[in-house]
């Protein structure tokens, strides 16, 4: 049964409150300079195209007030709510709601004095603009006497109660570490004292294989258990992965409906056609289109065939010729050169 958390509002989307599970990840390159629009479109272009892949928030870092135009044209044409991430400066995380944030991110612990705090929560509520209290294992209070455990949740769970005083509740809380095993085990153990919805991720994850099973071993228990509202699997890679890698994990969970189901061979010494390569140029196209299809791509004919025969669209290859079957009968066959181009035609007229 699923946590019931308490529903906020982040721009145009709700998170929490039985909502659908949100995926987040984090722009990777530093913001144009202001006045640059050529980067702007770029920079709108990929939020679109992550949009199209199951992206729901996008958070940007803002470790200054340079960009500060640039940052506002973005929060306005953003196809996805906007978080700004904040350090050490009250002052940015006002500038940066100010120009337009739907949603900030803070550790109160490294902002300074308690009255720096309460100008950012006093900036947020005026905005009606949303707070992510994120705490991770390496930026906490020095405490020597508590358990790593026990200091992540009683610091958040105080943090928590700080801004309700202040009578602030669109609050979202995130306990994150490297160690997968502490990640699980804080969030379960605040999900039992608290209904302020959680984003879930594991920070300093690693590369793609360490990073993906590391976040899916904690974040698929967490949402087995009906615990957390938004995630990020953190990646050293591509923001794209990291987004494949959400929806991916949503699916196998039952959580997000839609989108294509693809099937590959892992290849073995069968092999004469390169699936490999296809995969790797198909896949982040079709993961932009939302229609429930199965689509099965396969390097030989042991198992192509038979794979064929479940799918709604498949591909199987030997050599330099590609065979191509909808609705598990042999359509045509295509050359490799065309395969595809001709594959995602067939996708999008199915």
């Amino acid at each position: 049964m699923a946590r019931e958390s308490t529903p906020v509002s982040i721009a145009d989307i709700i998170v929490g409150g039985g909502s659908p599970v949100r995926i987040q990840t984090m722009w990777d390159e530093p913001l144009p300079s202001n006045g640059d629009d050529k980067a702007v479109e770029s920079l709108l272009h990929r939020l679109r195209l992550l949009k199209s892949m199951g992206c729901d928030i996008i958070r940007f870092s803002y470790p200054d007030d340079e960009h500060r135009q640039t940052f506002r044209r973005i929060c306005a044409e953003s196809p996805m709510p906007v978080v700004a991430d904040i350090h050490f400066d009250y002052r940015l995380a006002v500038a940066a709601i100010e120009a337009g944030a739907h949603k900030i991110r803070i550790n109160p612990g490294n902002i300074g004095a308690a009255w720096k705090v309460e100008e950012v929560v006093r900036a947020a509520k005026e905005k009606n603009v949303a707070i992510r209290i994120g705490l991770n294992s390496g930026s906490l209070p020095k405490h020597t006497e508590k358990e790593p455990s026990d200091l992540m949740v009683d610091t958040a769970l105080e943090y928590v109660s700080w801004f309700h005083d202040m009578d602030f509740h669109d609050i979202v809380v995130s306990l994150k570490a490297s160690d997968p095993s502490l990640t699980y085990d804080v969030n379960v153990r605040f999900a039992e004292k608290s209904d302020v919805p959680l984003h879930l991720g594991v920070t300093e994850a690693g590369g793609i294989v360490s990073a993906v099973t590391r976040s899916t071993w904690v974040l698929g228990r967490l949402l087995e258990k009906g615990i957390g509202d938004t995630i990020r699997i953190s990646i050293t890679g591509s923001i794209e992965t990291e987004v494949q890698a959400g929806v991916e994990l949503l699916r196998t969970l039952g959580l997000r409906a839609g989108g294509i189901n693809v099937i590959s061979c892992p290849r073995c010494g069968r092999y004469s056609f390169d699936t490999q390569s296809l995969l790797a140029k198909l896949e982040p196209r079709l993961l932009q289109i939302q229609k429930s299809l199965t689509v099965a791509i396969m390097g030989c004919q042991v198992n192509g065939v038979g794979e064929a025969s479940h799918a709604d669209i498949a591909i199987t290859g030997i050599g330099h010729k590609a065979f191509l079957y909808v609705r598990g009968k042999l359509v045509r066959d295509v050359s490799a050169e065309d395969v595809e181009q001709v594959l995602m035609d067939v996708v999008e007229e199915f």
